[in-house]
């Protein structure tokens, strides 16, 4: 979209990305082949200090340490907006469990978890759909703005695949080795994309980064096990706690990530080792997934948590997929065909069956399956939505039509233009010079006798062959999106290819014999005039028809297997159902709350959506409620919504 900068643009005023208009879908692939092709000769990791110097909060004891976790944000003004809001609110008033109201304070440590702004990383993209909301709704009371007489918010970042499509240029900008304010006057003093957070009580929370690779790069595996040398007073000790925050939720994936055989992946060898030093990993943190889904696991050391909450902003992502209700399980059987020791010993957690018999145990999902399950029938007409910046009356018509080329519609624009290209490719032979070749004028045959030429025509010539190749290869990129088997994958994508094929087809048939009598008027230049009119009547056609199959494609998958939960969803743009995670950290454990509101606009009201506790003991059963002003449960929202204050 065309982008507009200052506090006179309204958070609704950033519309959510198109995730199908052609310059999106053109620009994130550029900038990630770009950016693989880049990383694969220079890794930017291995261009940090190979010293991983811990952020040290521990000696923070005197009160509770309050701490949130937000993951991909910057999509939706409105949603980036009224999850910034409620984050740096300095008292966010909202409902517990019972439907009382409590109030929160605004958290002391702020973890960003990654794709911090869509669809790709720039330094223009960071202000518009970041930066410019997030400072938008800063709170005049809180005691962290800049200037403040109180202690400055600690920010501790690490990168998605998205911050990485500039190789993680505009993301160190702000959040490595620049500790001068720039992000919301706070202190940001990690060194590295990755982080190590000393908490007070025996606590850690450790970032990694995964770059565009899917695991820790050598150096920053060094790095992190450094802070398990037994000499070390400012490391990792036995009977720690552990937090540890992933760029992505892993564990939905088959159990052991793909890694090879007598390889594991190093993030699970590191997990291992964390072990072996006798820290115990109590929640395994992610976003990445635009929801909220917890399971646990009860074990010797205590209970241990799969959380995945990337609710901070962009469109919402099913609950109902298979990847999401699928059992997981931990495993930590040994690699039998490792080649050394330190190669041997790993700790896996995935989809599948564990020679362990440890499985997680599914404890809260929102927003509900059934929920999501239902909303994936938006897709009908997703392809129909027009998401202007401003009303087109308010604006020039350059401008609408820029909003227009960078709307989901575009997409149905682009496949009605398919249709036209491959019904020109298809149909030129369907005239008297082929007639030796058993084709003639497409209105003379019966829809049967057409269809079987229309076979032999696809494939009559190298141009029809291709054309029609490289539509079902598209048809089944769409479809390889997991978690299916492949078959089921390939199989789904090829019958989508040839549902387009009949109804590109079907409408030149049709447009053949509706327009039949108005060709034989012309005379002498019918044949001109009549494929160019029967190809503009197909790609005419096509948006609708072609859009809607597209669409219908998209329901069934998700709708019904639970299947293409990206490609499915990110047509939706949904700005609802976000949230973040906060914490607090006393003497006794750590509180972990979920903040979730149904709907951002136009005034969201806020509740606690899940609530559980990692204790320091076995005897910690819960830690104090938040203290708060306790009205009755019959009162209505509107006394917990956030008021918004004008940008």
């Amino acid at each position: 979209m065309p982008q507009r900068f200052g506090s006179n643009v309204p958070p609704h005023e950033r519309v959510p990305v198109a995730w199908y208009a052609p310059p999106v879908l053109l620009q994130a692939g550029e900038e990630l082949v770009q950016s693989q092709s880049f990383q694969r000769n220079l890794d930017r990791r291995e261009s940090f200090s190979a010293a991983l110097t811990p952020i040290d909060l521990s000696a923070r004891s005197e009160r509770d340490l309050w701490i949130d976790f937000i993951s991909d944000t910057g999509d939706g003004g409105s949603a980036t907006f009224a999850v910034a809001q409620a984050a740096l609110a300095a008292q966010l008033p909202l409902r517990d469990e019972q439907g009382a109201t409590v109030s929160l304070p605004e958290a002391d440590v702020l973890l960003l978890g990654g794709d911090l702004a869509y669809p790709g990383a720039s330094g223009p993209v960071y202000q518009y759909r970041f930066f410019e909301p997030f400072t938008l709704a800063l709170d005049p009371a809180s005691r962290f703005r800049a200037g403040g007489s109180q202690a400055l918010k600690i920010v501790a970042a690490i990168p998605q695949n998205h911050d990485w499509f500039d190789s993680a240029s505009t993301f160190c900008r702000y959040f490595v080795a620049q500790d001068k304010g720039d992000f919301l006057g706070a202190r940001t003093p990690q060194r590295q994309t990755y982080f190590a957070l000393k908490l007070p009580h025996g606590f850690w929370a450790l970032g990694f980064d995964w770059a565009l690779t899917g695991d820790l790069d050598r150096q920053q595996l060094e790095a992190f096990k450094a802070l398990l040398d037994p000499t070390r007073d400012d490391g990792i000790q036995p009977g720690d706690d552990l937090l540890l925050i992933y760029p992505e939720p892993y564990w939905t994936r088959e159990l052991g990530d793909g890694a090879p055989d007598g390889y594991p992946r190093r993030y699970q060898r590191f997990e291992a080792l964390l072990e072996a030093r006798g820290a115990r990993i109590r929640l395994r943190l992610a976003g990445d997934l635009h929801h909220y889904h917890r399971e646990s696991l009860a074990g010797a050391g205590g209970e241990t948590h799969l959380v995945t909450c990337g609710a901070g902003g962009a469109f919402l992502h099913p609950t109902h997929s298979v990847d999401v209700s699928a059992k997981k399980v931990q495993d930590r059987a040994p690699e039998s065909n490792a080649i050394d020791a330190e190669l041997r010993h790993r700790v896996r957690v995935g989809r599948g069956s564990s020679s362990d018999g440890q499985a997680f145990t599914p404890q809260c999902t929102w927003p509900a399956p059934a929920t999501t399950r239902a909303l994936a029938w938006r897709n009908l007409w997703a392809l129909f939505t027009l998401h202007f910046t401003r009303a087109p009356w308010r604006q020039s018509l350059p401008a609408s039509m820029r909003d227009l080329w960078q709307s989901n519609f575009a997409f149905a624009l682009a496949i009605g233009a398919l249709y036209g290209i491959n019904a020109y490719v298809n149909s030129f032979v369907f005239t008297l010079s082929f007639a030796p070749d058993g084709f003639g004028p497409m209105q003379q045959f019966t829809f049967g006798e057409a269809a079987t030429r229309w076979l032999g025509a696809m494939v009559f010539s190298p141009l029809a062959t291709g054309i029609n190749l490289a539509m079902m290869a598209g048809c089944v990129r769409i479809a390889w999106e997991g978690p299916a088997h492949w078959f089921w994958r390939a199989s789904s994508g090829f019958a989508h290819a040839m549902a387009h094929g009949f109804c590109i087809f079907a409408l030149y048939w049709l447009a053949a014999h509706a327009l039949a009598p108005w060709l034989a008027s012309l005379g002498p230049v019918a044949t001109l005039t009549g494929g160019l009119s029967l190809w503009l009547a197909v790609a005419v056609a096509g948006v609708v028809v072609g859009g809607a199959l597209f669409g219908l494609y998209l329901a069934l998958m998700s709708g019904v297997f639970g299947q293409l939960p990206n490609n499915a969803f990110g047509s939706l743009a949904i700005e609802n159902y976000k949230g973040f995670l906060r914490m607090r950290l006393a003497p006794g454990g750590l509180e972990v709350m979920m903040l979730g509101t149904d709907r951002v606009a136009p005034v969201p009201a806020w509740r606690i959506i899940d609530r559980f506790v990692i204790g320091r003991t076995a005897a910690v059963q819960s830690l104090p409620r938040v203290p708060g002003i306790v009205t009755s449960s019959g009162q209505s929202d509107s006394t917990m919504s956030m008021p918004v204050r004008s940008s």
